[in-house]
């Protein structure tokens, strides 16, 4: 038993490291959630990354709408002399 049992430990790491199981339809099914959970996380990276550039976008579109009014303003005064 003692000559056995370093061999059923390597055999049960070696087999259980996959974390698939040995029935067919249920590998498969563990692989299509898997699949689906990293597709779901770079979903939500990339919309991440979306609301971050609308954001910016927006920021962007403040300064240059605060810009424009400044230089009308400024036109409006310079017009006026």
């Amino acid at each position: 038993m003692i000559l056995f049992f370093p061999l059923m430990m390597s055999c049960s790491v070696l087999g259980g490291g996959s974390g698939y199981s040995n029935d067919p339809a249920v590998a498969a099914q563990q692989r299509v959630v898997e699949d689906l959970k990293r597709e779901v996380k770079e979903a939500e990276s990339l919309a991440e990354e979306a609301e971050q550039r609308e954001k910016a976008a927006k920021n962007r579109l403040k300064a240059a709408e605060q810009e424009l009014k400044a230089l009308k303003s400024r036109a409006e005064r310079e017009s006026n002399y």
